[in-house]
């Protein structure tokens, strides 16, 4: 078991170092029974954490690195002046700054709730914290994992999770540790409620952590072991979207741990992404078949299929349902309409561009990858 995980982490790791692949796709459209997607709005009251979780290691004295020089945002800038962005205004999206620090390349990034902090992990084994609307980098926490480094903030407090440990921002304290030392990449997504930590570590089934009790409450397994490349809950928190190698996404019941569907399309292609609309109407997916495939839930039916022309790692939607941002090989964050599929925009960067992600009032767009930069973007009124 061991060598075979050794084993899927070394290819994980090359798929990555070799940069985009170019496959070319074979569609498979898959039959599903998917139950209707609710969307709630947590409420913003916190669930509370242990002073130390249950762990069968000890939770270390976390080690701050000090702020390198960085560039940030215009300090002119601030929430009142900039728009949403939606499609009607993708056309008028520009670059607002970037943040430099990073010395490897930035594998995600993650807003806080309230949109005041920046997050940011990096193959440079490095997570950092920035402070966007007083444009300065706050602190950098060392990182035991270096590769596919998943990170999220709590949708209703200022803790980050990445896929071994939590922290509380305010503290900058590690209030609780999950599988502290592990080697293998891994991904984390928080339930809407702040109440579960899905953590999905390469070589290992997907695990749910309750946050109050650090213990864990459901672990998901199926018959033949396949690599999971990213997670996401729906935004109801009923069920778990993963992406995963050999071209398939699943669709877990968070409830029962069972799989309630299977979306397949290529075989040779990796998903890096998946991503629920926050209406709750669509699940998007994006890998190295050069596409984001996008399935209406109610009817469990494809409706788009969105031509990169070169390979994809993030995929996200805007706040409002109607944009889907995706990160491209071709150095480039497109802009996509969701009700047609249009291309509205291509975002010029200088390399090949790994993750992207919306702030929480739909204002500012982040994006990171082989250059070592995070991209701000935004629509000045």
């Amino acid at each position: 078991m061991i060598h075979n995980r050794v084993i899927v982490w070394l290819v994980i790791v090359l798929i990555l170092s070799a940069g985009c692949a170019k496959t070319e796709p074979a569609l498979i459209e898959a039959s599903t029974n998917i139950p209707p997607i609710m969307t709630v709005t947590p409420s913003k009251t916190a669930t509370t954490l242990p002073t130390i979780a249950a762990t069968s290691s000890p939770t270390p004295t976390p080690t701050l690195l000090p702020p390198t020089q960085n560039t940030v945002l215009p300090t002119m800038l601030s929430p009142q002046n900039l728009a949403v962005i939606s499609a009607e205004n993708a056309d008028q999206v520009k670059r607002l700054g970037t943040l430099s620090g990073h010395t490897n390349r930035v594998m995600t990034l993650a807003f806080s709730w309230d949109g005041t902090y920046l997050a940011s992990s990096s193959r440079d084994s490095t997570i950092k914290l920035w402070d966007i609307w007083n444009a300065k980098e706050m602190i950098a926490f060392p990182m035991v994992l270096s590769d596919l480094n998943g990170i999220a903030f709590s949708p209703i407090e200022n803790w980050l999770a990445s896929p071994d440990s939590i922290w509380d921002v305010d503290s900058m304290q590690v209030v609780q540790t999950h599988g502290q030392g592990r080697r293998e990449p891994g991904h984390v997504a928080f339930s809407p409620d702040g109440s579960t930590l899905a953590v999905a570590i390469i070589g290992e089934p997907i695990i749910l952590w309750d946050i109050a009790s650090g213990q864990v409450v459901r672990t998901f397994t199926q018959q033949t072991y396949t690599p999971t490349f990213g997670i996401e809950f729906s935004p109801d928190g009923t069920l778990i979207a993963a992406g995963e190698s050999f071209g398939t996404v699943r669709l877990w019941d968070v409830a029962s741990g069972q799989v309630v569907t299977t979306f397949e399309y290529s075989k040779d292609s990796d998903v890096h992404d998946v991503a629920f609309s926050p209406d709750g109407r669509f699940l998007a997916s994006g890998g190295t078949d050069n596409t984001i495939r996008v399935w209406d839930l109610a009817s469990g039916q494809m409706v788009q299929t969105l031509w990169h022309g070169n390979g994809m790692y993030g995929v996200t939607f805007s706040p409002d349902s109607s944009l889907l941002a995706s990160a491209v090989c071709d150095r480039t964050v497109k802009l996509w309409e969701v009700a047609s599929g249009r291309l509205l925009r291509s975002l010029p960067h200088a390399d090949e561009m790994i993750t992207v992600t919306f702030s929480p009032d739909g204002t500012l767009l982040a994006s990171g990858g082989y250059d070592d930069l995070i991209y701000l973007w935004g629509v000045v009124r």
